[in-house]
């Protein structure tokens, strides 16, 4: 019974959605604007999403569920453009990432003592295919070890030498769903060994803001193009649930511009990218087109649940 109350819920959720984006898009047709009361405009880019918000509702309105499907696979190393050129990261399991043939040593910022010599893990770069891959729940039996608790500082590690607000372990190749968020103002987020920023393992959103109250987000993302930008709809607020490396549970309720960044790791602990929030018209080029049209309209409806 619990399971057909947890799917009607789901499918409320999409129905919620679908009717709130058309009736937007009605209105902004009429009044010819891009802007409407309940939505929180961030950066400098501008908003046209009209069309993919109706699109991609309609895809998640239809319900059930779809296994993810990977973007067109390349072999080896992809040349992408003169400045970015993709990985192709093995999968490893947390006991093999934390081995030290697969940990890196930050070499390249001689003048920043904080993350000079810091050992890191080397990240993925789209269109790498284990981008596309959901990681696994790290299990039980891990939990305590100093196995766990190496590749929970070796995550926050990478996040601070590429200077990022989150990190998921997925984008690193790690299939454990492992969140890395860093700590945004002055108050912390939980009471943390006096170490900044917050390690969620297995997070799990079990509630969200209201469907009227989404904000919007011009948003990058270090796997991707630094070209690359996405305007995206995200929660105002997320209750998460999840354990500590200790095993201990715990929950917290993120708001802002933490809440963009734990739901900006949790699609990449799905296998989901900011292009799956996007019409393929909406991407950058004709290469970038072809290289996600393979499974995009199903990672956009796991995107927009």
């Amino acid at each position: 019974m619990a399971r057909f109350k947890q799917r009607d819920r789901s499918t409320q959720r999409r129905r919620i959605r679908f009717v709130s984006v058309v009736f937007f898009g009605l209105v902004f047709n009429l009044l010819g604007t891009t802007t409407t009361t309940g939505f929180e405009f961030n950066g400098n880019g501008s908003i046209n999403r009209r069309h993919v918000l109706q699109k991609c509702t309609l895809v998640a309105a239809l319900g059930g569920q779809v296994g993810i499907k990977p973007c067109l696979a390349v072999d080896g190393e992809f040349v992408y453009s003169d400045s970015w050129t993709g990985t192709n990261l093995p999968l490893l399991p947390i006991w093999e990432a934390t081995e030290e043939s697969n940990i890196v040593f930050d070499d390249d910022h001689d003048d920043n003592a904080t993350t000079n010599g810091l050992s890191c893990w080397s990240m993925g770069r789209w269109p790498d295919p284990i981008l596309r891959r959901p990681a696994q729940q790290v299990p039980s039996l891990l939990f305590g070890t100093e196995q766990l608790q190496k590749a929970c500082e070796l995550l926050r590690n990478t996040a601070v030498v590429n200077a990022a607000v989150g990190l998921a372990a997925q984008q690193c190749g790690v299939n454990a769903r492992i969140i890395f968020l860093e700590q945004q103002g002055r108050r912390p987020f939980l009471p943390n060994n006096g170490k900044t920023g917050l390690v969620l393992i297995n997070p799990q959103i079990i509630q969200r803001s209201p469907e009227m109250d989404m904000r919007v987000w011009r948003e990058e993302c270090l796997v991707l193009p630094t070209s690359f930008r996405a305007t995206v709809l995200r929660d105002a607020w997320v209750d998460v649930k999840f354990q500590h490396p200790n095993g201990k549970k715990d929950q917290v309720r993120l708001k802002g511009e933490t809440a963009r960044a734990l739901q900006h790791e949790y699609d990449h602990d799905r296998g989901i990218l900011i292009t799956d929030h996007l019409d393929l018209s909406e991407l950058e080029n004709d290469l970038m087109r072809r290289i996600e049209s393979d499974g995009h309209e199903q990672r956009m409806q796991i995107a927009y649940t």
